[in-house]
């Protein structure tokens, strides 16, 4: 475990990386993409640019050390911070060329001290080619070896030499990478969503209990009309959202989970691909999962030129150049309507919609409003509508007169479509010299862009449509684009009214990053242990921030948008170390060595749209370090770290309205409800729920509207690490190449600055923290939940702290993770157990990473809940899982020189640890029943890849092999991430056949 330094030179020194990889162990796994690689070691999750649903950052690759978050890691090139692509200040890993890269340094720990913010759980470093002579280039191409669906390939060239006598050298590097598209449809296991969606294209009828539909006028019309005895509910009332629309004007139930007696009744359209079997004919939901992506296109070109030169003063110049242009894009199924909350006139969000059908400060959630008296009601449906008797407060009217909620999704529109084009421009120069014989000056100054461009289609313009359906003759206005169009059933949509209704939306995000800094380095004293070695240095961080939508922004359904965004933050830090030599050769210590850092930072921000501003305020990091080597083959070392994170800008300005998945404990999946301990179930009577559940799903989805907070503290860190490096003390052959090392890490972050979990607020309000042991209503989590027809499905969250219902970014509890990283390598020559030497060498290294916790409170007053050991679930996403063991052990089998040529085999095991479903933490006691033949828990899970290395020639080397070669599948678990597992842990293309051809000269 190290923490890195800038004593003596730029790049890490002392000890070692927890995890090396260099740039030919990458390629001969065919990993044409630094994530995919990265995603193999047990610290580092990168996050995003693996699947569709909801993919963070538009699918960029983002480093997650130790499950802490992308915003709490650093990604470095060359020791230097290179420009980042997103507004939580992280680096897409995209945007580096991979032909440079010559080594991976992953480092955890935290690196606060000696780089700044933003290194709370450590750094990766990626290290690229230093006084390259020659060319290299190589070409690789990978698929999948049962469909042939998932090509990727990249091609890349390094041209480079010395000039002037060897006191100057240049490099140039092009890298060109693609990845095909592929489908959730194209996999059996994820063709089938297991979860659901209370929104189908046939279209659903809601309604609060206030005013529901009898159930006697139901079953009278399923048992008259329809001729069908079977029942059709229970209780009083029909449930909200369980009557369908068929294409004859008929009606039809969509059954209640884990009821043999209430099945799907009158469902007249095809059982296709549409319809999600894993629950039907139990209960009808429409299976949106097939048209999804489960791996996102990329087309990448990247070049990235360097150039130093040393004078006769020994005064090094250095400088780099890069430009890096992708192009990417996600799918998902058409837009449930609507995935904004309506409201009433009084609401001031220009992101939600307004109608005049409801009252004044009411809110209907994530539901349209109809007029009772559209023209295209159904004469079955009228009749059910003109049995209602009661009156939602909410909603103008009452009785049969009052509108109704109403919920469909138009498949005629097509899929949502979101492409975007990432363009990163960097510069950087430099000077290195010498001050005197022993001191050293070093001063960089680097300046970068980055530009987004993104477009999305497939979204609706819910506020016309809203505005439509409020009007009994379906105008909007004067305009009757719509007028003609029937919205009961999976019809199709007029050429004029799709016209009028889709909303392409245009996105231009731009991000100006400016960093100067300069350090001087050398001996102060010399102490009887050796030379106390200093750094003295500043910097300067400076960031500009904006983000706007061409077109103007407002109540779409479909992709999430949000108000304009801009905003500048600097950084003003000055940062000082020192490696002191406190023993050397004493009979207890071979040497013992003290490292100390700190920096000191001013920062400041301007919010540009708002006009808010905070002058510059401090904060500390700082470090302590110690290393012991007592005899020749062991080294212990040990550290202190005090991080300090300021916030970024998409905590201190985003705003935008999400539709999070969340879990309903009042629903029939309910563990807690089926028990039916009197104060839980009065509490959701008390919100509308009906006396025999509401049959939603895990899988439901809430509305809720996040909002940034210029008034977040620093969040801060604190990291202890204790570890022994050894190597063999034995002059046995057998034992001579035996080294490792093993390190215990253990990383507190005190306020943390997190997003609203919507499970959590769920969890709080019926008290499975302990919260709420009255199960009061006007608990502040349960005043959140706005329910729709007494269910949580298309309902919305509003904060009962501000007027417009928003959720801020907050300071939490607290995150704090603790666990075990071990590295063991091991080789020997063939020829000791007897057999001939042309036989060659084996060489292995081992890599494991053992959490033994990992817990987090979302914010104070909630107790810790502990993660460890678990899978994530909806509304978790990507990389929160923490298996409790997580592994990697490369094998190698060299031949060295053989008449053909250099040979070699290679083997790397993957392993990661069963885990139980991160549900049973957050909702204990909770079983989610309902998802047939699907397990919430998932087994140890094993990886097996082999490749084999040709050298042809000194100038020709041919690599080839298998990943995933036993084709395991991702595990398979409900509720899960998305994709019916999680993506950013398990291989979710299977088996792949991989080449490459390496030319150098």
């Amino acid at each position: 475990m190290i923490t890195g330094s800038r004593i003596a030179r730029q790049d890490y020194v002392a000890n070692s990386p927890i995890a090396t990889v260099t740039g030919d162990q990458a390629v001969a796994n065919a990993d044409v993409t630094l994530d995919t690689y990265l995603n193999t070691l047990p610290q580092v999750n990168p996050s995003g640019g693996t699947t569709s649903n909801n993919p963070p950052n538009n699918g960029q690759s983002n480093v997650d050390l130790r499950g802490l978050g992308s915003n709490r890691n650093l990604v470095l090139v060359d020791g230097r911070r290179p420009m980042v692509s997103a507004n939580t200040m992280a680096v897409d890993l995209n945007t580096i060329p991979q032909a440079l890269v010559d080594s991976i340094e992953v480092i955890t720990g935290g690196a606060g001290a000696t780089y700044g913010a933003d290194a709370v759980a450590g750094v990766v470093n990626l290290k690229l080619k230093k006084n390259f002579e020659g060319v290299d280039v190589r070409a690789s191409y990978s698929n999948s070896t049962e469909f042939w669906d998932a090509e990727e390939y990249q091609f890349s060239a390094v041209l480079g030499g010395n000039f002037a006598d060897g006191k100057g050298n240049a490099v140039l590097a092009f890298d060109r990478s693609y990845r095909e598209a592929m489908s959730k449809g194209q996999r059996a296991f994820s063709a089938i969503a297991t979860s659901t969606t209370g929104t189908p294209p046939e279209g659903a009828i809601r309604f609060s209990s206030d005013n529901a539909i009898p159930l006697a006028a139901a079953q009278a019309l399923f048992t008259g009309k329809y001729g069908i005895n079977a029942p059709v509910g229970t209780g009083t009332n029909m449930a909200s959202g369980s009557l369908g629309f068929n294409l004859d004007g008929t009606l039809f139930y969509g059954g209640l989970a884990n009821n043999a007696t209430l099945q799907v009744q009158n469902y007249k359209y095809p059982v296709d691909v549409s319809v999600n079997t894993r629950f039907y004919p139990d209960f009808y939901s429409y299976n949106f999962d097939a048209l999804n992506l489960l791996t996102l296109p990329m087309d990448r070109y990247s070049f990235l030129s360097k150039i130093n030169y040393k004078l006769d003063n020994d005064v090094e110049i250095f400088g780099q150049v890069g430009w890096t242009q992708y192009t990417a894009a996600t799918a998902l199924a058409p837009t449930p309507l609507p995935t904004v909350t309506v409201s009433s006139m009084t609401e001031s969000s220009n992101l939600r919609v307004k109608t005049p059908l409801l009252e004044n400060g009411a809110n209907v959630g994530t539901n349209l409003l109809v007029n009772a008296n559209n023209k295209f009601i159904p004469a079955d449906l009228k009749t059910l509508l003109n049995a209602r008797t009661g009156d939602d407060l909410r909603i103008k009217g009452s009785g049969a007169n009052e509108p109704f909620l109403f919920g469909f999704r138009p498949l005629g529109f097509g899929p949502r479509l979101s492409e975007f084009q990432n363009t990163v421009v960097q510069y950087m120069g430099g000077v290195r010299a010498p001050i005197s014989e022993k001191w050293t000056f070093e001063a960089t100054l680097s300046q970068g862009r980055t530009q987004i461009d993104l477009t999305q289609y497939g979204n609706i313009d819910t506020q016309r449509l809203q505005n439509i359906l409020a009007d009994p003759n379906q105008m909007d206005g004067s305009n009757a684009a719509c007028a003609d169009n029937n919205f009961f059933g999976d019809r199709s949509t007029s050429a004029a009214c799709r016209r009028y209704l889709e909303s392409p939306v245009s996105q231009k995000t731009k991000f100006e990053q400016t960093i100067a800094q300069a350090f001087v380095t050398g001996p102060v004293a010399e102490l009887p242990a050796g030379e106390m070695q200093v750094v003295f240095g500043a910097e300067y961080r400076g960031f500009e921030y904006s983000s706007v939508f061409l077109s103007t922004p407002g109540p779409f359904s479909g992709f999430t948008v949000g108000d304009p965004e801009a905003g500048s933050n600097a950084f003003y830090d000055l940062f000082t170390e020192a490696s002191i030599p406190l023993v050397k050769d004493a009979p207890w210590a071979q040497s013992l060595e003290l490292a100390l850092g700190a920096r000191y930072s001013w920062s400041e921000f301007e919010d540009k749209i708002g006009g808010s501003r905070r002058a510059p305020r401090g904060s500390a990091s700082y470090k302590i370090e110690l290393n012991w080597q007592p005899i020749d083959f062991a080294r212990v070392r040990g550290s202190y770290q005090r991080a300090v994170r300021e916030p970024n800008f998409s905590e201190l300005f985003a705003a935008s309205d999400t539709n999070p998945q969340i879990f309903d404990p009042c629903s029939a999946f309910s563990a807690k409800w089926q028990a039916n301990p009197t104060g839980f179930r009065a509490l959701c009577i008390a919100q509308g729920v009906s006396p025999t559940g509401a049959s939603t799903s895990p899988g439901s989805q809430a509305s809720l509207t996040l909002n940034g907070n210029t008034n977040l503290r620093p969040e801060k860190a604190d990291t202890y690490t204790v570890g022994l490096v050894v190597s063999s003390p034995w002059d046995s052959q057998w034992l001579t190449r035996l080294r490792g090392s093993i390190d215990y890490y253990n990383i507190e972050v005190s306020d943390p600055i997190l997003l609203l979990d919507t499970n959590t607020v769920i969890a709080e309000c019926y008290n499975y923290f302990g919260t709420n042991p009255n199960y009061s209503a006007t608990n502040k989590a349960c005043q959140a939940i706005t329910r729709s027809g007494g269910s949580l499905t298309n309902a919305s969250l509003q904060n009962p702290d501000r007027a417009d219902g928003r959720f801020p970014t907050t300071n939490g509890g607290i995150v704090k993770t603790s666990g075990l990283d071990i590295q063991l390598d091991y080789g020997f020559d063939w020829e000791w157990l007897g057999l001939p030497s042309w036989m060659g060498s084996f060489q292995s290294n081992l890599l494991l990473t053992h959490v033994i916790e990992f817990a987090q409170a979302d914010k104070e007053g909630l107790p810790p809940v502990d993660f460890t050991g678990t899978i994530a679930y909806f509304g978790a996403g990507l990389g929160q899982s923490f298996p409790k063991w997580k592994g990697v052990l490369s094998t190698r089998w060299d031949l060295g020189e053989t008449p053909v040529g250099d040979l070699s085999f290679g083997l790397r095991t993957r392993y990661i640890d069963n885990m139980r479903n991160r549900q049973f933490a957050q909702f204990t006691g909770e079983n989610f029943l309902g998802i047939a033949g699907v397990s919430p828990n998932v087994p140890a899970t094993w990886y097996f890849d082999v490749d084999a290395r040709w050298g042809i020639t000194d100038n020709v080397e041919l690599v080839v092999g298998v990943n995933n070669v036993a084709d395991t599948q991702p595990r398979v678990y409900g509720p899960n991430v998305q994709s019916g597992t999680d993506p950013s842990t398990y291989d979710v293309v299977g088996r792949r056949v991989f080449g490459q051809v390496k030319l150098r000269f």
